[in-house]
């Protein structure tokens, strides 16, 4: 772990955007999307596009990043380096914030972990969105549940380059109509019986463990994945048509988005990272700032901002702007103290 008096020199390295480029800016996008629809949630107010539709675009747009870099690491580093890799970047951060926001709420006590073990065993593991007893019983960042959806990948992202070293039409054709069967059977509740109990206790736990479950959300990162291993192809595609269309997908929502997810999301925020990676880099200190420290902004920012309206009485504007100060500060913290010196260790096996 880093030393404190190190704080400085981090923080000068951090806004150092020599090596930015537009998945940083896609990044940056992302949470700030997810950010939005929560900040609207807990705050109110009427953010356009985001405060409605930010959840499920920032989330989308993660998946398909993390489709196309998670493909460039198993291409370039050994199984055994992969998984070292993935699991010093994902890990430490969570497990501070898991323990240290669910101590300070009282969620996780000596009583509540002798109470039910195996639940709090399955959210260190990040499997909690598999087993939705444990999320409920340790609901402590609130978006947990999209890290089960991202390890699942982890260990999926490997296992689809077997035999093939690249990823082929099949298989994104396969994983779309997966997707979308299990998306739109869950919404129409058939699926409900894979977890007795869950639905009837509370209707939303359906869409949030059935209709989001990882069969529903594989395609947005084989979408990614798609792309980073036909990048050549892809690289002729010109930015401002992509964009176009990314565009012409996210208007047209309206009309065609009977449930969700669906691959049509999918599909224009593909065009978005086609966009960025066939853009000229837009550098900026703050995309920078953000897209480095994106992670940490993601698991805590829903606690703090319900800490900041319980606790402080702060509404709107006042409370969204406090909000976003108390995320940075911690943000940086963990960047700088936590997941830099891990993700450092990780690189020192090459």
């Amino acid at each position: 772990m880093a030393s404190p008096f190190a704080l400085r020199a981090n923080l000068h390295a951090l806004v150092d955007n020599s090596r930015q480029n537009n998945v940083d800016l896609l990044r940056a996008l992302a949470i700030t999307a997810v950010f939005a629809h929560h900040g609207q949630h807990v705050f109110g107010g009427n953010v356009p596009f985001f405060g409605a539709n930010g959840g499920w675009f920032g989330v989308q747009l993660f998946f398909v990043i993390s489709g196309y870099l998670i493909s460039a690491s198993c291409e370039k580093h050994s199984p055994q380096d992969y998984v070292i890799h993935r699991i010093l970047r994902i890990v430490p951060a969570y497990l501070f914030f898991f323990l240290a926001i669910g101590i300070g709420a009282k969620l996780i006590t000596v009583g509540s972990i002798a109470a039910d073990p195996w639940a709090f065993a399955v959210n260190l593991a990040f499997m909690q969105h598999l087993v939705p007893s444990a999320l409920v019983k340790f609901d402590v960042l609130h978006v947990s549940w999209t890290l089960t959806i991202e390890v699942l990948w982890y260990v999926l992202a490997p296992l689809l380059l077997i035999g093939n070293g690249v990823l082929r039409w099949p298989t994104v054709a396969v994983t779309l109509i997966v997707s979308t069967a299990w998306a739109y059977t869950a919404t129409t509740g058939a699926l409900d019986f894979i977890y007795p109990g869950i639905s009837d206790t509370n209707p939303s736990y359906s869409y949030l463990f059935v209709v989001n479950h990882f069969f529903a959300q594989a395609i947005f990162f084989v979408l990614g994945a798609w792309i980073y291993f036909h990048r050549r192809a892809v690289a002729h595609i010109n930015p401002v048509l992509a964009l176009c269309l990314a565009l012409l997908v996210f208007l047209a929502q309206p009309y065609y988005l009977v449930f969700n997810p669906m691959f049509v999301t999918g599909i224009g925020i593909a065009l978005l990272l086609v966009t960025a990676l066939n853009s000229q880099p837009i550098r900026s200190q703050l995309v920078f700032l953000i897209s480095e420290t994106s992670y940490a902004i993601y698991l805590c920012h829903f606690p703090v901002l319900l800490w900041v309206r319980d606790r402080t009485g702060l509404t709107g504007l006042a409370g969204v702007a406090v909000s976003i100060a108390l995320i940075m500060l911690l943000a940086l913290i963990s960047y700088v103290l936590i997941e830099k010196p891990f993700v450092k260790i990780g690189r020192g096996r090459r």
